[in-house]
């Protein structure tokens, strides 16, 4: 019997942090190189493995590969080897630059959304997308899970991927638990797209996104930032709470925005322009449009620049899903039956209701609805103390009991 082989999901764990990763050398170099070394990790984690399955599988290819013939692609795909356009100097920094190949498949297909029409062109005709595969060591530790459980929003698929082909930078706004990053990050995950996600603060500096010199074992050198490296190896930059960022930083990605290259006026010569390798997508997410907040939710969010705002070439506000797509959600997330489902999914667009005629001041989003379900199921069934756990309890006294009177219509006592 032939062994399964190993796929891009097959990841080993960081003792360090407890993330998943393929290469524990990639890990630290991109999130540890000022006080941790491969080194170290060995004398500290004697037993844990530095390599994933896939990466050494990967590796043992190169190096058995010593005249490799090119792969033989599926009938929907055509297969190209891409290296990333870096200059010759960074080859130093970063060896091997990293690779990967280039196919076509369907959308209805790759995302399992079947023979609909709503999958498919306006005449009919299935959709081709691209996918990126055979993915090398570099761009590993940024390849995304696929969640075979996750329910995808067919319409806002077709938006990100249109973005992503037509290389327009992509801006997702809307309330909290809409799924805008996660709608995101499984669209890369389904297309084999290394996603570089980086959290914006209100404290977040300039040098933090595009690189700062670091000293390292009594060196000084010069660490590239997340930015500089998803340009550089083709990667999708999720630049997540864009609204909390200083116009300092937003300052930044104007050019990159635009498909300029990234100077870096402080960096060492051969790192100072970082051009965009032809793969790299920018995508902004967001509770704000830029404008200011206007329900009060979200402190912190800031009225941004409308000048860096008009350089999204595609824009679309994430609305919650539907009834019946939440309960399948609820059905797979949590393990809800039907009917439980049914009940969570209602309570909530009840809240939803409540909120936009001004009677409470917070509304539920899906992530709260999941965890209510699952303490739900560990309370035997308790649907309201799930819901109380999960999101009454937080709320202020007066929504608590607007709240409590939705559940009590919904669930009973």
């Amino acid at each position: 019997m032939n062994a399964i082989a190993p796929t891009a999901n097959d990841k080993i764990k960081c003792e360090i942090d407890g993330q998943m990763i393929h290469s524990v050398q990639l890990h630290i170099q991109a999130n540890y190189a000022d006080s941790w070394t491969v080194d170290r990790y060995k004398a500290e984690y004697p037993d844990a493995p530095l390599l994933s399955d896939f990466a050494m599988q990967y590796i043992q290819k190169q190096q058995k590969a010593a005249a490799p013939a090119a792969p033989a692609a599926p009938a929907v795909a055509t297969a190209t080897p891409h290296e990333p356009a870096v200059q010759a100097e960074f080859q130093q920094v970063l060896p091997g630059g990293g690779s990967y190949t280039e196919a076509t498949e369907h959308m209805h297909t790759l995302f399992d959304f079947g023979d609909v029409p709503a999958a498919k062109g306006a005449s009919g005709t299935p959709i081709t997308v691209k996918v990126l595969r055979d993915h090398s060591a570099e761009h590993m530790p940024y390849l995304q899970a696929v969640d075979q459980g996750y329910v995808f929003n067919i319409d806002l698929v077709k938006k990100i991927l249109v973005a992503f082909t037509l290389n327009k930078p992509l801006l997702l706004w809307g309330m909290h638990g809409t799924g805008k990053t996660t709608a995101v990050q499984q669209v890369c995950a389904r297309t084999g797209r290394p996603v570089m996600r980086v959290q914006h603060t209100i404290n977040m500096q300039e040098s933090e996104v595009i690189g700062q010199w670091i000293v390292k074992n009594g060196q000084t050198e010069y660490q590239l930032g997340p930015l500089a490296m998803a340009m550089l190896f083709g990667w999708t930059y999720i630049a997540d709470e864009y609204d909390f960022a200083m116009p300092s930083v937003t300052a930044v990605y104007q050019p990159v925005m635009e498909g300029q290259p990234l100077i870096i006026k402080d960096a060492p010569p051969h790192l100072r322009k970082i051009t965009p390798h032809r793969d790299f997508r920018f995508v902004a997410t967001g509770n704000t449009n830029g404008q200011g907040d206007e329900t009060g939710l979200y402190q912190g969010t800031l009225m941004q620049n409308s000048a860096n705002y008009s350089r999204f070439g595609v824009t679309e506000e994430v609305h919650y899903m539907d009834e019946a797509t939440e309960q399948a959600i609820l059905r797979s997330k949590a393990g809800a039956p039907a009917q439980n489902a049914k009940q969570i999914v209602s309570f909530a667009n009840k809240v939803r209701e409540a909120f936009k005629d001004g009677k409470i001041s917070m509304t539920i989003s899906p992530r709260e609805m999941i965890n209510a379900a699952q303490l739900g199921l560990a309370f035997g069934g308790n649907w309201r103390m799930g819901i109380d756990l999960a999101f009454a309890n937080r709320l202020p006294r007066t929504d608590k009991i607007v709240a409590g009177e939705v559940a009590q219509r919904i669930f009973g006592s």
